[in-house]
């Protein structure tokens, strides 16, 4: 007897993505390089005729948590969301919120002025304005600050 499984493209293409996230992670911070990331927060990317605005989905992160760079062409999320402490007798009937950590790469649509990029972290949720420019600012690696 033969069984039969549907082929869904989608989750392919989801598996696929979830381990071109894990090749990507290789070069974030040791701890969470050993493990690979965990999960992968939601993100929007807007364009207006000024910047670049991306809004990260990250409740129950602290801002120290996060770390928000743009290398190259690249703006690279990452960060860790903690396990909660639950009493010691506490027993899960359902886990579905994602911790460990994480991490999510884009390329730049356009070149970007990363000296006047800004990033605010409020209810949960990250937005990164990146003001569009005629010629990158500084090469190499520029951290973001959350402010």
């Amino acid at each position: 007897m033969t069984t039969l499984n549907r082929w869904d493209p989608l989750r392919d293409l989801l598996n696929f993505q979830e381990k071109l996230n894990r090749l990507a992670h290789r070069h974030s911070e040791e701890r969470c390089a050993l493990t690979g990331p965990s999960w992968g927060p939601s993100v929007d990317v807007l364009e207006t005729p000024d910047s670049y605005i991306f809004r990260v989905d990250l409740p129950g992160v602290g801002k120290e948590q996060i770390n928000i760079e743009v290398r190259g062409s690249r703006l690279i999320i990452q960060g860790e969301r903690s396990v909660p402490d639950e009493p010691p007798i506490a027993a899960y009937h359902n886990v579905e919120c994602k911790t460990g950590c994480f991490q999510r790469s884009f390329s730049l649509p356009g070149l970007v002025n990363v000296d006047d990029a800004k990033a605010t972290y409020v209810d949960g949720v990250l937005e990164i304005v990146l003001p569009k420019a005629q010629e990158f600012g500084r090469a190499g690696v520029t951290v973001v600050c959350l402010g």
